[in-house]
C-alpha cells in the first residue's frame, strides 16, 4: 500500500513539475498588452511598381515624374526605400518602391 501511495505522490509531483515547466506558473495572458506596441517611422510617399526587363532608375523616374523634387533628393529617397538596389541592377518582375514627393508620412511599424 505504501508503494502505491509513494508512486501516486511521485506521479503527482512529476505531473505538477511538467505542467509548471511547460505552461508556467503565471499565465502568459497576464503579460499580453491590449494595444500592440509600434514604432513610428518616417517614410517618403511612394508607390510600388513591378519592373520589366531593361528598366533603369532613370526610365522609372521618367514614367512616374515628380517635378517638385530634384533628381538627387529623389534618388536618395529611392535608395532609402530600396537599399538592396545599391549593389545590384533592377531585375524584370521585381517590385520596387518609387518615391513620389518630398513629403514624409509617419506610420506605425509593429515590432
Amino acid at each position: 500500500m505504501r508503494l502505491l501511495l509513494t508512486a501516486l505522490a511521485v506521479f503527482a509531483i512529476i505531473h505538477m513539475l511538467k505542467s509548471d515547466l511547460t505552461e508556467g506558473t503565471i499565465q502568459l495572458a497576464a503579460f499580453a498588452s491590449d494595444e500592440p506596441e509600434c514604432q513610428e517611422v518616417d517614410k517618403p510617399v511612394s508607390i510600388v511598381v513591378t519592373t520589366v526587363q531593361g528598366d533603369t532608375i532613370e526610365t522609372l523616374f521618367a514614367l512616374y515624374p515628380d517635378p517638385t523634387m530634384p533628381f538627387i533628393d529623389r534618388l536618395t529617397n529611392f535608395y532609402q526605400l530600396n537599399p538592396h538596389l545599391q549593389l545590384q541592377d533592377i531585375v524584370g518582375g521585381e517590385q520596387i518602391e518609387i518615391p513620389l514627393s518630398s513629403e514624409t508620412v509617419t506610420f506605425c511599424s509593429k515590432q
